[in-house]
């Protein structure tokens, strides 16, 4: 039986790995020259001192399901700090990179989907009909949506499929920046970038990731008198809130009919959007800073990889070694040529910036895009992010459908329904960015 403790425990081995893995990646230049994050390290740290390696750590018997506590508090508090752009804002600044963004991410749900199946069909008959999500949940987004995925999968009878979602948002990360300073380097050589910033030209701050003192900035803004309650306590007790009626939300929503399985993530986003447009109308939003949303949700996603890394299960790894091993293969494959024949079609001029932004969510997370793009646009003179940010919101609506439903129709014998809906949304979405910006764009290369 659990006590009052365990879970304190359990975040303060965490806590402790971060700092350790904090640490490491300061003062280990090669951790430095792979741009590993804190916490990938911290993972790594946690499975190998945990039960699937020498099993050190006092975690509590239930750790793992942290992880999926943490994914709902972190699509919380990215709802109470997500504005939804205009129409005219989005066509006009993020056009393409939304276009690309939806093609990309539904093409590739799609694509893996296909191939796990096709894999099951014809080589390996005891895989199960949703074994390609697994490639795409821990790929696209990260620990966080491996998660979802994986414990989705889970309730429809696939017991392993939440270590091998773990193991391929691992995987993932260290694709993603490896084969991302590859595709650097290809890009030099090819005349697509002028120039970038090597390691060795690096300032210390890049380098280690510590920030010094004259050059520290504010984490937000004091918006209430500490005499009534501390800020961090106001903006905290919100983020609480949201996740735990998320939570409830979605247990209650899921009771009606046992075919109906409403994801957490997807309430406590929702309800954070609510949350946050009832405050701006208010004019309560003036006592709430964004930064520190943002940060709870930095914060959130850092304490998810521990113990979703720290949870994987080697033993279930082994099992679908050589499968997973061709699934990831043929993943990276895809991907490159979404970045390297795609992408330069969707985004025309100067387009190398945004595709290795591309590479870098696409295979790991938006942090690992970022990581790349600072590299070869330090000052960040291409607003790819700003970008990014106003393609995102409309984008992540595509996202929580597709992580909402399509594990269920593809455990469900409703593969072709699933895989057929991606394809027609992918076909969608190219004929709007051909009416939009393609045709225009073709003209220009006739008459330019």
């Amino acid at each position: 039986m659990l006590s009052n403790w365990d879970l304190f425990t359990d975040f303060g081995i965490a806590g402790g790995l971060l700092l350790t893995g904090k640490w490491l990646r300061a003062n280990v230049v090669l951790l430095q020259r792979l741009y590993l994050p804190a916490a990938l390290i911290a993972g790594l740290l946690a499975l190998a001192l945990g039960p699937s390696g020498v099993d050190l750590l006092p975690w509590s018997a239930g750790f793992a399901s942290n992880a999926s506590v943490l994914t709902v508090a972190l699509f919380g508090t990215l709802g109470l700090s997500t504005d939804f752009p205009s129409m005219q804002v989005l066509m006009r600044r993020a056009g393409t990179l939304w276009a690309f963004n939806q093609i990309a991410t539904v093409s590739q749900w799609a694509f893996v989907a296909m191939v796990g199946l096709g894999l099951m069909m014809f080589v390996w008959p005891d895989l199960p009909p949703a074994f390609g999500l697994v490639l795409s949940a821990g790929f696209m987004g990260g620990h966080g949506t491996g998660v979802v995925v994986g414990e989705a999968l889970q309730g429809q009878g696939w017991a392993d499929a939440l270590t091998l979602a773990l193991t391929t948002a691992t995987v993932g990360i260290f694709a993603s920046i490896l084969i991302g300073m590859m595709l650097l380097h290809f890009g030099l050589k090819r005349g697509w970038i002028k120039g970038f910033s090597s390691f060795d030209k690096m300032s210390p701050i890049q380098r280690r990731g510590l920030v010094p003192l004259e050059e520290q900035d504010s984490v937000g803004r004091s918006s209430v008198s500490s005499i009534s309650v501390d800020t961090l306590a106001l903006h905290g007790s919100l983020i609480l809130l949201v996740t735990v009626i998320g939570q409830h939300s979605a247990v209650y929503l899921s009771s009606f009919h046992e075919m109906v399985q409403v994801p957490a993530f997807v309430t406590a986003f929702v309800l954070g959007l609510a949350v946050r447009a009832l405050l701006k109308r208010s004019g309560g939003n003036e006592y709430f800073d964004d930064r520190l949303f943002q940060h709870g949700t930095s914060a959130s996603t850092d304490f998810l990889i521990v113990f979703g890394i720290g949870a994987i299960q080697i033993t279930i790894l082994l099992n679908y070694a050589l499968p997973l091993i061709v699934m990831v293969l043929i993943g990276v494959l895809f991907n490159l040529f979404l970045v390297l024949v795609v992408a330069p079609r969707i985004f025309g001029d100067n387009w190398f910036e945004k595709a290795v932004f591309s590479w870098g969510w696409l295979t790991g997370t938006v942090g690992m895009g970022i990581a790349l793009l600072r590299i070869i646009d330090p000052k960040m003179r291409a607003k790819v992010l700003d970008d990014y940010a106003i393609a995102y919101v409309p984008g992540s609506i595509t996202d929580m459908v597709i992580i909402s439903l399509v594990p269920i129709l593809m455990m469900q014998g409703m593969a072709h329904l699933a895989i057929g809906g991606m394809w027609l949304y992918v076909l969608a979405v190219t004929l709007v960015w051909f009416a939009l910006w393609g045709r225009h764009r073709l003209a220009h290369r006739a008459f330019g």
